[in-house]
């Protein structure tokens, strides 16, 4: 029953890859009886199938997109040694300290600003002065009965609004000095520029990113992975990855299991996080992850993705060319089987093959049933 699941449970994204792949049905002009050339491959035991390998690239364990908060032109960006000594522009690859200044917009209009903002302050507290003199002597006069108290009424009224515009003001003040304050991006984490999206010279208008900055002392590497590999890990468990441009393999910790599958591709999203402290691993690098010991079923068999077609008996099914010697020629019989997970560039095939046989990996979208055919070394 569970193999019966599987099939059904991969017919969608399995399907999906081989969409471009149906093999030449009915109007087929195969009256020439040429062998047609084809690659084969023999059934993978399952200890062979364990060498498949989940493909990804290696992404930043944190990434932050800097944006301005204010527009304007922009005055200068942060200026760095090459190695040669001499100073440049801040670009791709250059590593940045938390705080450092990026970039600066052209200040004056925001100065401007600010001391506008200063002069209505004040002017502001001048008239909370001689609203609070006023009250004073008004309060005087009332008290020894020279004027009606309806006139001390006037004044509280006078002085509480003056209060009311000191704080407007200095209000105005804060923002003025706020905006002022975000004319320069500054890095917010000790990281590695991964764009550069402004010039200096430029104007920018506010949300521009101008800078992607990335924490890689830390990276990770997501892949997918079907149910059945999903029942083998733990959170916090290590896993090892195999970066190709390196030729090296480094262990990571297991962050996070996606608590669904995705509801197209049916598989679960499993986050790796891999200690980074040389800067060895970059931003974009392949990376592969081997299937652990024990995620495949001993009873499955394995065939590339390259070998699957869709079956002409059944529109949901799939099938296979199974290369057979008769006489002096090679036969590619068409055979219908039942598949399993997808690992990686290959597939699980729970039935309808055995092990040993040769199954046509490549050229199988150019096959028809007992189409003759030529296996290439």
């Amino acid at each position: 029953m569970h193999a019966m699941h599987a099939a059904v449970r991969w017919v969608f994204p399995i399907a999906a890859l081989i969409a471009v792949a149906c093999h030449r049905g009915e109007g087929s002009n195969n009256s020439a009886n040429v062998p047609i050339p084809v690659k084969v491959r023999a059934v993978e035991t399952p200890a062979d199938a364990r060498g498949a390998r989940y493909s990804g690239s290696i992404e930043p364990a944190t990434r932050v997109d800097l944006a301005f908060k204010v527009g304007g032109y922009i005055r200068e960006l942060l200026q760095v040694k090459d190695s040669d000594g001499k100073m440049r522009k801040v670009q791709e690859g250059d590593f940045v300290k938390a705080g450092t200044v990026l970039a600066s917009i052209r200040e004056s209009d925001y100065q401007q600003k600010v001391a506008q903002a200063n002069a209505q302050l004040a002017q502001a507290n001048a008239n909370q002065k001689q609203a609070q003199i006023d009250y004073d002597r008004v309060q005087k006069l009332v008290a020894t009965n020279a004027i009606a108290p309806a006139e001390l009424d006037s004044m509280t009224a006078k002085l509480a609004t003056s209060k009311a515009a000191v704080q407007g003001a200095q209000a105005q003040v804060g923002d003025a000095t706020i905006l002022l304050g975000d004319t320069t991006l500054r890095a917010p984490i000790d990281g590695v520029i991964l764009k550069r999206g402004v010039e200096a010279g430029t104007f920018a208008s506010p949300g521009t990113v101008g800078f992607i900055l990335a924490d890689t002392k830390k990276v990770k590497f997501v892949f997918g992975a079907p149910d059945t590999l999903i029942e083998k890990l733990k959170m916090g468990a290590t896993l090892g990855i195999h970066v190709d441009a390196l030729q090296a393999d480094f262990d990571g910790t297991i962050t996070r299991i996606a608590p669904s599958a995705d509801p197209k591709s049916r598989v679960f999203e499993v986050e790796i996080t891999v200690p980074n402290p040389k800067d060895a691993l970059k931003v974009g690098m392949v990376a592969s992850l081997k299937v652990p010991e024990g995620a495949i079923q001993e009873t499955a068999l394995a065939l590339p993705l390259t070998a699957i077609v869709r079956s002409p008996n059944d529109p949901r099914g799939f099938s296979v060319f199974v290369a057979t010697k008769e006489g002096d020629r090679e036969i590619a019989n068409l055979r219908d089987v039942e598949l399993g997970d997808v690992l990686g560039n290959g597939v699980q095939v729970i039935r309808g093959l055995q092990r040993g046989e040769r199954v046509v990996s490549m050229g199988a979208t150019l096959l028809v049933d007992k189409s003759p055919i030529r296996v290439l070394p």
